[in-house]
């Protein structure tokens, strides 16, 4: 049984759509909690530049992500109702790989990956102290990338008729773009975490209490060095070598999930703050002393002397979670703030 019986391209890509769907409503929420962080922040730390940038970012990340799935809702009504009216009208409007529909969402996903790969280069920029050495082959890689990806539109353009995604002459484009995206996020992703975990190691030698809340360091090294999308790609490019169907359904999902992902390290970021604000506030509140004569009338003829009183206020949270992360940011005041831009070097 040959992969097209096994798993039809239009089952491939109905299945693609309704994934996609789900994952953009999920970033369409984490998009929404990150650009209130981001203008809460600005409002109360004045970090306008770093975070106009991560604004553009965002913004931009969502809209191609919207274009996107626009793009596939129209292709869904023309496939399964425009051409649906035959055995095989469906399947062959989803293998006309030079429909404009078709090449329009291929540009708008190239350009997306183009946009995750740029930012997890930047970070690996600013985690590693804004050393320029460090992007000497991440950008040779995000290069070859925005090279092979767009290679792969100009090649989709020149296919007359029917052609299969696993033709000859798309084959080469399509796996070298993939491996380049792929092994810049592997790149990247070991760099960042091998920095993360090097810090968390660090805290742990001068805060005994952090074992506490290792599983947290676990979920933050994931966050942070965009580990998700990395596996993503991994699924992408093993379905595609493998000749089947189901890299539509990774490559149609990997869309919004590339925006996920940036989002949900801006919220990681600013709950990080939030909570640092809102335990620095507890800590000056948790102990009030006020010594002040206490004067009243005499008694008796027995004279009172000034009382001096000390109130003592303890207040516990069930915040032991977040709070984790505000002790070990104390703890190491020489790592870098990768995710805002701003550290000094250790």
């Amino acid at each position: 049984m040959s992969a097209e019986d096994s798993f039809p391209l239009p089952r491939a890509e109905l299945i693609a759509l309704f994934l996609e769907s789900l994952l953009f409503g999920a970033f369409a929420v984490l998009y929404s909690i990150s650009i209130w962080i981001l203008l809460y922040r600005e409002k109360h730390h004045g970090r306008s530049k770093v975070h106009k940038w991560m604004f553009a970012t965002a913004t931009t990340m969502f809209v191609l992500a919207l274009a996107h799935l626009c793009f596939d809702v129209q292709r869904a009504i023309e496939g399964f109702i425009a051409n649906g009216g035959t055995p095989s009208g469906t399947a062959d409007f989803y293998n006309r790989l030079s429909n404009p529909t078709h090449v329009a969402k291929s540009a708008i996903y190239i350009t997306q990956t183009l946009v995750g790969d740029a930012f997890v280069t930047y970070r690996l920029y600013v985690v590693f102290n804004r050393n320029p050495w460090i992007l000497v082959l991440p950008l040779s890689l995000l290069v070859g990338t925005g090279i092979a990806g767009y290679g792969i539109c100009v090649v989709l353009t020149q296919i007359k008729g029917s052609g299969a995604i696993f033709s000859r002459n798309l084959v080469p484009w399509i796996t070298s773009f993939f491996s380049l995206s792929l092994t810049t996020n592997v790149i990247t992703t070991t760099l960042i975490s091998g920095r993360i975990m090097w810090s968390n190691y660090r805290v742990r030698r001068y805060r005994a209490g952090y074992a506490a809340v290792t599983h947290w360091g676990v979920v933050e090294t994931i966050v942070q060095s965009a580990a998700i999308y990395s596996a993503a790609l991994v699924s992408l490019l093993a379905t595609y070598v493998s000749g089947s169907n189901a890299q539509y359904v990774c490559l149609d999902s990997l869309q919004p999930l590339i925006g996920i992902v940036f989002t949900l390290i801006i919220i990681r970021v600013g709950l990080n703050d939030t909570t640092s604000e809102h335990s620095k506030g507890h800590m000056a509140d948790s102990r009030i002393t006020t010594t002040a004569p206490v004067l009243p009338p005499n008694v008796a003829g027995y004279p009172l002397r000034p009382l001096a009183i000390s109130v003592s206020v303890s207040r516990t949270h069930d915040r032991t979670s977040f709070e984790g992360f505000d002790r070990k940011e104390a703890a190491v005041t020489k790592d870098s703030d990768i995710e805002s831009g701003h550290g000094s070097t250790p």
